[in-house]
């Protein structure tokens, strides 16, 4: 070969080095180089969808400054049929490498969904019904009692079928773990009577240092051959099982009959109301030992416990006074138009009008507990417990009604 023609091809390959190495630096440049974006993104891959639809997605959001570059790199790492379905976060300023790297790695974002003690098992349904990124429906709701309100973590599109598995297994792992530890002399022999009471301690107080307490007093008051009259059986049984109701309990309700009115009936309800907590169920099996028996609200979203039942007439008392305090808000003063009075001549010369202040309401006939209640009224039996609600209907109705005489007032109440 000539001369000429060396030093031609020489250049040629030359150049072509040159050219070869400045797209090897300008792949590599464009693969590392950060995006614009200033914030942490999450961005969704839905299952079977073609790289080419991802990458096209990532640069129209500005996560990606070159598609050509995403695909190239995919394919030549061997991670273009890797790109896994699901919900993953871009941090902000992510390269290329970066986003593709966490598409491959199937660390979706983690989503929650968190199931409130006390609910019924339809009202859970409910809740993964909303649950944002849960797929699938449900069967119809197991019993109240089958599953264990929590905190549950998925991955969008997670069947719900899959967190309700978990909330059965979790429950029945729970009254397992649960049971050996319990105590030896409880007036119930078995894990769904213990659940049964839970539920009950569940509704009674929101408050988790009050449970065991609050479960002593049932032990104690099943030991007695006592009613539990519990409200919150009530409300389940008013309600069908729905837990819904939006008034107050009536002595109508008391008095109706149901195999979940334990005002009616006496030991457990046939079955849960509700789904407990890890916590009362815990308090069920390990009650504190005390000898109260009676407990009633306190006004502060906790309760006042007491032995006898004279203790319990004096709680209530003291809770109905501060409730008739806090209801006693002053009347704002309004004033009426009222004609003067005026002869026939000087009727038709003068329309003035005087305002004349309305009267204070009086507040001295609102009875309290340790007042008879009307003769139609129910006087308080040494079984009752709670009665949180039915005192507020009392209060009502009293009020309503212009107060007794003085002697008919200081007649002794009459009790069982």
């Amino acid at each position: 070969m000539a001369a000429g023609g060396r030093l031609f091809l020489r250049l040629f390959v030359l150049i072509a080095l040159c050219l070869c190495g400045g797209s090897v630096f300008s792949f590599y440049s464009l693969l590392y180089e950060q995006n614009n974006v200033a914030e942490s993104t999450v961005v969704l891959v839905e299952k079977g969808e073609p790289l080419n639809k991802v990458a096209l997605r990532l640069k129209k959001d500005g996560l990606l400054n070159s598609v050509a570059v995403f695909k190239v790199a995919a394919r030549l790492s061997g991670k273009a049929t890797q790109v896994k379905a699901g919900e993953y976060r871009i941090p902000a300023r992510a390269s290329a490498k970066e986003i593709l790297d966490i598409l491959v790695s199937g660390q979706t974002v983690v989503r929650r969904v968190t199931v409130p003690e006390g609910k019924t098992s339809r009202q859970i349904f409910d809740i993964l019904m909303q649950t944002a990124g849960l797929a699938g429906e449900l069967p119809p709701p197991p019993p109240n009692g089958y599953l264990l309100p929590e905190t549950y973590v998925f991955s969008y599109g997670s069947p719900r079928r899959v967190i309700l598995d978990r909330m059965t297994s979790g429950m029945r792992r729970t009254i397992d773990e649960l049971w050996p530890s319990r105590h030896p002399d409880l007036p119930y022999t078995t894990k769904e009577e213990a659940l049964v009471l839970a539920s009950i301690v569940e509704k009674e107080t929101a408050l988790p240092a009050e449970r065991p307490r609050i479960a002593g007093v049932f032990v104690n008051r099943l030991r007695k051959g006592m009613r539990l009259q519990t409200d919150p059986t009530v409300i389940y049984a008013v309600t069908d099982g729905t837990m819904e109701l939006h008034r107050r309990l009536t002595h109508k309700d008391l008095r109706t009959p149901h195999p979940f009115n334990t005002y009616m009936n006496k030991g457990l309800p046939p079955a849960p109301i509700c789904n407990p907590g890890r916590d009362s169920i815990q308090a069920v099996l390990r009650p504190q030992k005390t000898n109260e028996i009676y407990f009633v609200a306190d006004g502060t979203g906790g309760h006042v416990f007491s032995k006898t039942f004279d203790e319990h007439k004096r709680n209530i008392a003291n809770w109905k006074r501060a409730r008739r305090k806090k209801r006693a808000v002053p009347a704002k003063k309004k004033t009426v138009q009222v004609k003067p009075k005026q002869t026939p001549k000087k009727a038709a010369a003068s329309s003035a009008v005087a305002p004349v202040p309305a009267p204070t309401p009086d507040l001295s006939d609102v009875q309290i507990i340790d007042e008879p209640a009307l003769e139609h009224e129910e006087i308080l039996d040494q079984q009752d417990l709670s009665l949180d609600i039915i005192d507020d209907v009392l209060i009502e109705q009293a009020s309503e009604k212009p107060a007794l005489p003085p002697a008919e007032k200081s007649a002794p109440a009459k009790g069982k």
